[in-house]
């Protein structure tokens, strides 16, 4: 009996030994604070690094990552990459420290990589020092990556709300001189109360989606005045905080306006679609289809314009060893450079720099529809663009309170007059105070 003990700890003696040396051998945590070079000289970069992206899985995803990564090379032939485009959950291999130095995900999982997993290191520092031009990225995108304070995101794509609508609809009822980028919100009601009739309504929209929900939240309060990181507090009831949303409400029971909540709408169609760049494709094909004419137009502007925009992207894991190189690949998406070698593909979406907005590269490559209205997709965006995810503006567990599902129900029991949005929606908002006042 002695010696089966004596052997049973000299087996966890030793499984303790590989565990000790192993967190021994674990690189260590990068600050991602550097010092820049002296006048005249560059930033060292150089060495190898492993670039994790599981959206790479697509042949169209993989040729813009293919193509970011040669150009990103052609700027700095001393770094090799490695490609890792495997489809692999980022929360195990962050366990096991097989991510990449650089690895992909959304932009609602950056406060839980940056911050709850303590995965990400700091790229603000070699935004300076690299020369990226903050001020020319739009500032809904760059928003995003901003958590206490400090750049751990780096977007990607960015997705605008717009909208895909029916142009034989709208010139049949002699109102085509009405869809203008400078529409308001109020003509844009006005518009789709006029082109409902017994074959069309006016417009679909996805309001319990955030980046719906979130700039008719701002439309008349203004931006971010709805909550307050440094109270810990939400208001969504007081002043014209709702006033918008309840517009839209109006509009969905007179049939106007689906929000994707209910309302009677039958078989008809809508006029104006609500979509992002990456969909377009799809939705005109069926149009094509139909023989019906379509064309692209930003959504309608509020008191204060807000249109708002999701994204995915990449961070940098801050165990890396070469910090520099890392550093550099990620912030490469925010440069003209990277931006024209991503987006210039099939795999590739809008622009993040206000610089090229106006460039043809990105735009379709259909040339049946070289006439259309792309602008639309970028519209005001470095003056509009809003943060379009609760995950990117408050702690993840008073975002979870405005899930789409719990936005859905408020909307829903409004829309059926069962309770009121002023009421449902501050249920909401008492639940999340409640709930800040219990996170340090």
């Amino acid at each position: 009996m002695k010696k089966i003990t004596i052997k049973v700890l000299a087996l966890i003696l030793a499984v303790v030994g590989v565990i000790a040396l192993v967190g021994c051998n674990k690189a260590p945590e990068q600050t991602g604070i550097v010092t820049a070079p002296p006048e005249g000289q560059e930033l060292e970069v150089k060495g190898s690094i492993k670039f994790s992206y599981s959206g790479g899985s697509t042949e169209d995803n993989k040729q813009a990552a293919n193509a970011f990564i040669e150009a990103f090379q052609k700027q700095y032939p001393k770094v090799t990459v490695q490609r890792d485009y495997s489809a692999s959950d980022p929360n195990t291999r962050i366990s096991s420290g097989d991510i990449g130095d650089v690895f992909y995900f959304a932009e609602v999982s950056a406060y839980n990589y940056a911050v709850t997993q303590h995965a990400l290191m700091p790229l603000e520092y070699y935004m300076e020092v690299l020369n990226i031009d903050r001020g020319d990225v739009f500032s809904g995108i760059y928003d995003a990556g901003m958590i206490n304070n400090h750049l751990y995101y780096i977007a990607r794509d960015f997705n605008q709300l717009l909208f895909i609508y029916n142009a034989d609809a709208i010139s049949s009822k002699s109102l085509t001189s009405r869809v203008i980028p400078e529409w308001t919100w109020h003509e844009f009601l006005q518009l789709c109360e006029e082109i409902t009739d017994d074959d069309y309504y006016g417009a679909t929209l996805n309001m319990p989606y955030a980046p719906q929900f979130i700039p008719f939240l701002e439309a008349y309060e203004g931006r971010g005045k709805w909550f307050s990181l440094k109270d810990k507090k939400i208001d969504i009831t007081s002043g014209d905080t709702l006033k918008a949303i309840q517009e839209a409400l109006d509009a969905c029971q007179q049939g106007y306006i689906n929000l994707m909540i209910g309302g009677d709408f039958g078989g008809k169609e809508s006029v104006f679609k609500y979509l992002v760049y990456p969909t377009i494709n799809s939705e005109a094909k069926v149009y094509d289809q139909k023989a019906v004419n379509w064309d692209l137009i930003n959504l309608p502007l509020f008191e204060h314009p807000a249109f708002g925009a999701g994204s995915s992207g990449w961070g940098v894991f801050n165990r890396t060893s070469n910090p520099n190189a890392a550093a550099a690949f990620a912030l490469y998406f925010y440069t003209q450079e990277g931006q024209r070698a991503f987006n210039g593909q099939t795999g590739g979406s809008v622009p993040l720099l206000a610089s090229l907005k106006d460039d043809d590269f990105w735009k379709h490559p259909n040339d049946e529809w070289s006439d259309k209205n792309w602008d639309a997709c970028v519209y005001k965006a470095e003056d509009y663009a809003t943060v379009g995810q609760f995950n990117c503006l408050l702690p993840p567990e008073i975002a979870d309170i405005f899930s789409s599902a719990n936005l859905t129900t408020a909307l829903t029991r409004a829309l059926n007059g069962q309770a009121s949005l002023v009421d449902g929606m501050a249920a909401l908002e008492q639940r999340a105070n409640e709930k800040w006042k219990t996170i340090s």
